[in-house]
């Protein structure tokens, strides 16, 4: 219901606004007549693509005659059509847009834009990405959001979790999952291992949470990735309930390993056989007591005494 309704609020909107329009408001800075023309035929195909939902081509269509125009009612339509795709910073940049450059008449048109604003804003997070490389891609999910450049590049993204890849064409893929809480920063610092002098190690596990040593060095938790000299490396795994695992990796320069290390669960003395966790008596003729054991396993293949009894005599135990 609730996205009815703002369907219905947005075509509203979409059609008081192409209605309240006549050429002339098109033209702030008075286009030349053909443009003018161009721009009011593009504004009406827009609108009817938005109707039938074809938000992706309505942008192309709002964009030709915001260029034309510089309208800024078009940038309303534009901020609507990227909220329907999904791709909230954008429609973020230009509702505000259009509300900084729209007048208060044509801002009053719109109901409840400063709800429409803050929903909107509410749905994005901003990402600073810090790389000691330029010109990194930045993508965030499937859609490239952007360019590192030397030190911190500020991106706007949807809010909620994603995977963060930064890619150069000299260096080994950075890639990190990442939860970005709406309307808050996160810092993500990027490292990029050259192709030519290093390797790139990636530590993985059965175990979920299995917390990786390289070399000594804490380094994070599986799956883990880290940037290493060529030569030979010592990996641990540790987590609680299981044995550590340790293993170790040679590594090439310009190489990327993928090392999956499996750990045993820790069986502690009270899952053996031989480990009495509660113990019965039988009282026989002659004094003497059966004690009888409850244990954590049957039928084992080896022991001296028959698991699960042993004898005493005078109450005293006699192993």
């Amino acid at each position: 219901m609730a996205t009815l309704h703002r369907l219905l609020t947005l075509l509203l909107v979409v059609v008081l606004l192409s209605a309240s329009m006549p050429r002339a408001a098109w033209a702030q800075t008075a286009p030349a007549e053909p443009a003018a023309a161009g721009a009011d035929d593009d504004k009406r195909r827009g609108d009817e693509a938005m109707i039938a939902l074809r938000y992706e081509e309505a942008l192309g269509h709002y964009r030709r005659a915001y260029e034309a125009t510089k309208n800024p009612a078009l940038l309303y339509n534009m901020g609507r059509a990227y909220e329907g795709l999904g791709e909230f910073p954008k429609a973020l940049d230009a509702l505000e847009q259009f509300t900084e450059k729209a007048s208060p008449e044509l801002k009053a048109r719109v109901p409840k834009l400063g709800d429409l604003v803050t929903d909107v804003r509410n749905r994005v997070a901003t990402m600073i990405v810090s790389a000691p490389v330029a010109q990194a891609e930045i993508r965030v999910g499937d859609k490239v959001v952007g360019a590192t450049r030397q030190g911190q590049t500020v991106v706007r993204v949807n809010a909620g979790p994603q995977t963060l890849t930064v890619t150069h064409k000299d260096y080994f893929p950075f890639s990190r999952q990442v939860t970005l809480a709406p309307s808050k920063i996160e810092t993500v610092d990027v490292v990029l291992a050259s192709r030519t002098a290093e390797a790139l190690l990636r530590v993985t596990s059965p175990v979920s949470g299995a917390a990786v040593v390289v070399d000594g060095k804490a380094i994070g938790n599986v799956p883990a990735e880290v940037a290493m000299q060529p030569g030979q490396h010592a990996i641990a795994l540790r987590r609680d309930g299981y044995d550590p695992a340790e293993t170790s990796v040679v590594l090439a320069a310009g190489e990327k390993k993928d090392v999956n290390v499996p750990m045993a669960i820790h069986e502690t003395i009270t899952s053996k056989w031989w480990f009495w966790t509660s113990i019965g008596v039988v009282l026989v003729a002659g004094g003497i007591a059966l004690y009888v054991a409850a244990t954590t396993e049957k039928d084992p293949s080896a022991g001296t005494i028959a698991p699960g009894t042993v004898k005493a005599e005078g109450w005293g135990i006699r192993f």
